[in-house]
């Protein structure tokens, strides 16, 4: 005898099916996203990228080494370098302290901390962008947000492009230290979600990601425990 079934218990098996196999693909790929997610929460970045059984350290320049004429060495000079500042060269000085300034080449004329007008010189000559002006250039002497900070102090030049851009530009040195923009800022508040850290948006090694991506982990695995007794199996023909 033939048994015919309707049409919603056809379609009832076969949207089991596709279900099945559907979540045995996507499950492999969510098993190893909490996985891999869990150990790299454990795992702690300094180690990761060996910060702690190396020094970064600069050496001090040597009593003999050649500098210009103004300048002299007390031992806590680490580079002495050369290059284009708004179309004019520039000496640049670093300290072992971690300070740097700017000179005149020829007088050793003390040029930073650089002015506002210079830093939006700057800030235009980076710019690469559909043609817009300078909104308005703020100093930075504190962290801004979670999308600048430091080192200090700084110039922040905003731009009236619709993306809001800015750009942060060392007064020491004259360096472009960063760029942000309301782009960034929603990318960053989806990063901080994603990695559960609200505030700092840079850690990636909480207790509450490793927490939910180890719940994550075991939440998949028995997923697949269950997804196997949902198999079929086939039976033996009794005689």
């Amino acid at each position: 005898m033939t048994t015919h079934r309707s049409r919603k218990l056809r379609l009832h098996i076969l949207g089991s099916r596709v279900h099945k196999w559907l979540a045995l693909s996507v499950g492999i790929q969510a098993l190893l996203w909490m996985g891999t997610g869990a150990i790299m929460s454990y795992l702690k970045i300094e180690h990761v990228r060996s910060e702690h059984v190396i020094s970064r350290e600069p050496s001090p320049l040597g009593s003999g080494a050649v500098l210009p004429a103004w300048l002299s060495n007390s031992g806590d000079l680490t580079s002495v370098s050369t290059r284009m500042l708004n179309g004019n060269p520039v000496i640049e000085v670093r300290r072992q302290d971690g300070t740097a300034s700017l000179h005149d080449p020829i007088t050793g004329r003390r040029l930073s901390p650089l002015p506002r007008g210079t830093a939006e010189a700057i800030a235009l000559q980076a710019w690469t962008g559909p043609a817009t002006r300078v909104a308005s250039v703020m100093p930075a002497t504190a962290p801004v947000g979670t999308e600048f900070a430091g080192p200090f102090p700084a110039w922040q030049v905003s731009f009236a492009d619709p993306d809001g851009t800015r750009l942060y530009i060392d007064a020491s040195t004259g360096a472009v230290l960063a760029a942000r923009s309301d782009t960034w800022r929603f990318f960053d508040f989806v990063w901080g979600l994603h990695i559960m850290d609200w505030t700092q948006r840079d850690r990636i090694n909480s207790w509450w990601l490793l927490a939910f991506g180890i719940g994550g982990t075991i939440i998949a695995l028995s997923g697949f425990v269950l997804l196997a007794n949902r198999f079929p199996r086939r039976r033996r023909r009794k005689t």
